[in-house]
């Protein structure tokens, strides 16, 4: 049963890189993969993984300093107005 589940999972894996394939080829037509706004709202994602996963992983140990929600909560308000920005920008 499980090899089913496996087998489901990485034809969903499958199925998700062709399509970002075909969504990356619409991108870079429409010129957004030059556009520092892009490469600075992936940067910010990263930055707020990592930033979760640390908080994550410290909550366990001792309480979370409250300058690290308020840093998560300033990379999303971010994040909000750089995705609105993108989208002025480049309606795709």
């Amino acid at each position: 049963m499980d090899w089913i589940i496996a087998l489901a999972f990485f034809g969903y894996c499958w199925w998700r890189v062709a399509r970002a394939h075909e969504h990356t080829a619409e991108l870079a037509a429409t010129g957004i993969l030059r556009s520092p706004l892009y490469w600075m709202s992936n940067a910010l994602v990263a930055i707020l993984l990592a930033l979760v996963l640390y908080i994550a992983h410290i909550h366990g140990q001792s309480p979370v300093p409250a300058f690290l929600w308020f840093a998560a909560f300033v990379i999303i308000v971010a994040l909000l107005f750089l995705r609105r920005a993108l989208k002025w920008r480049y309606p795709v």
